[in-house]
């Protein structure tokens, strides 16, 4: 059994490790020996600030659709309790 989890778990490994490189964007294809070009722009320009969105309002559907459910299985097992006992 640990010989079986162990094999596992170095596959899972062999699956994972790639998984994660192309996540990141360094496929092997893509890889130079070239230096990396500065991506950093410096300009003269001030920056710009945005508003900060307001989220969007949740409805509250749900919540009143479980409630009234709640309320009804309560009341239906009310009243078959009551029944019972007459």
């Amino acid at each position: 059994m640990k010989k079986f989890i162990l094999i596992a778990l170095f596959g899972l490994l062999f699956f994972a490790v790639p998984a994660v490189i192309f996540a990141q964007g360094e496929d092997s294809t893509e890889v130079s020996l070239d230096e990396p070009k500065d991506t950093i722009s410096i300009d003269d320009m001030d920056p710009t600030f945005y508003e900060e969105e307001a989220p969007a309002e949740e409805s509250n559907t749900t919540t009143y659709a479980i409630i009234a459910g709640i309320v009804v299985i309560g009341g239906v097992a009310f009243y078959m309790m009551k029944n019972k006992k007459k």
